[in-house]
């Protein structure tokens, strides 16, 4: 006959809590099998067996022993048992524990403690072993609930997490970036005898004008052999004006005058507050312009609308502090712009291409100006950065 003690799991405990029993009494219990589990204050222990025994049990489960208690015989037969029984051998008296009528683990104790859980709160659980888990479960029931409400997608935006998920799903996406210099877009709109030039309408009319020499950027997949390629691209920009996004196109941006591409977004501004888009105002996208020039965004990362190759995104406009050719400190006004596109269609040559050529031809005063109707005769084709104010 051996002794089943509770062994000393960590230096932190005297006690602990025989959770269950594995085995029933008279039970043959095999080699290497787990006989009980106790919890001490930092985790559930297994006992197993080194030998082949058969479980006389002398303490019930949810009680609470001292480490190097017997909790059990363990004898090689049932024979040896029934003898060993047969002469009144069971747990001395005075080693046995007095089952309560519940037992807590020292760390549910204190949990129960930190957080004022009485013993009438702890019986009505009607558990003989009481665990963190269960103490936890009355604490959280005892919290006064968050209050939350429950909001419905609107439709548009039921939309819109469709078509997310299907382009981060389908769509393997690449994505590049970079910094554009608008000081000639800052000579035009400072002009004496002109309107001002907005830079999104200006970047719309420069994205199609790219069609031509990298027509790719514009496609979209018929199948994975072949992709269309339209001849007058629609360019897509974001509207959010508060009540929801949309992407409404300007059709054929390349053929039109950059004043004429203004009056389209003042339309679609104006349709967006009224929310009296019409289906028409929505076809034909070939690319798509995502606007995040909000204040001190420094760079957004689209997603690629399936049907189409590529999204070009227009960052925050930032001062920046730089040397001109003579060595002077100058303030330059800049912004990032990205694309993401479809790797199966474009390739990071022709990206990299499409952006140093928007760069170019904004960052061009007389390039800038052709566009919005204004020759200007400059000596020096990109606008000089603005003098620094004394620092």
């Amino acid at each position: 006959m051996r002794e089943l003690k509770l062994p000393k799991f960590n230096n932190n405990d005297d006690t602990c809590v025989l959770v269950e029993w594995m085995f029933a009494d008279g039970d043959t219990v095999p080699a290497g099998s787990v006989v009980a589990e106790v919890e001490t204050s930092k985790a559930i222990e297994e006992l197993e067996l080194d030998r082949p025994a058969v479980l006389h049990r002398l303490v019930d489960a949810g009680t609470e022993h001292r480490v190097g208690q017997t909790l059990a015989w363990l004898f090689d037969s049932e024979q040896e048992r029934q003898e060993q029984l047969a002469q009144g051998v069971d747990v001395p008296a005075a080693e046995a524990d007095q089952p309560a009528s519940f037992v807590l683990s020292r760390p549910a104790q204190e949990l129960a403690d930190r957080h004022g859980i009485g013993p009438d709160q702890l019986r009505a659980l009607g558990k003989q072993v009481i665990k963190t888990s269960d103490v936890q479960a009355l604490v959280d029931a005892t919290r006064t609930p968050a209050t939350e409400s429950t909001v419905e997608l609107s439709r548009r935006q039921r939309a819109i997490a469709a078509v997310v998920t299907e382009s981060h799903r389908d769509v393997p996406t690449a994505f590049a970036a970079i910094k554009v210099r608008l000081a000639p877009l800052d000579r035009l709109s400072t002009s004496d005898d002109a309107d001002p030039v907005g830079l999104v309408e200006l970047l719309i009319k420069a994205i199609a004008l790219q069609r031509k020499d990298l027509p790719m950027l514009f496609a979209g997949r018929a199948d994975d052999r072949f992709v269309r390629v339209p001849d007058s691209p629609g360019v897509a920009v974001t509207i959010d004006v508060g009540n929801g996004l949309f992407l409404p196109v300007v059709p054929g941006a390349a053929e039109l005058r950059v004043d004429e591409v203004a009056d389209r977004l003042m339309e679609f501004r104006i349709k967006a507050v009224r929310q009296d888009f019409r289906e028409e105002d929505f076809a034909g996208a070939h690319i798509t312009l995502s606007l995040h020039n909000e204040p001190g965004v420094v760079l957004a990362r689209p997603i690629v609308f399936p049907g189409q190759s590529a999204m070009v995104v227009l960052c925050g406009t930032e001062q920046e502090l730089q040397f001109d050719a003579d060595g002077s400190v100058v303030q330059q006004d800049c912004t990032t712009i990205g694309v993401a596109y479809d790797h199966r269609v474009v390739n990071g040559r022709e990206a990299m291409s499409f952006l140093q050529k928007i760069k170019q031809l904004l960052e061009s005063l007389d390039r800038c100006a052709a566009l919005i109707g204004r020759p200007q005769s400059s000596k020096d084709d990109h606008c000089p950065p603005t003098p620094a104010a004394s620092m």
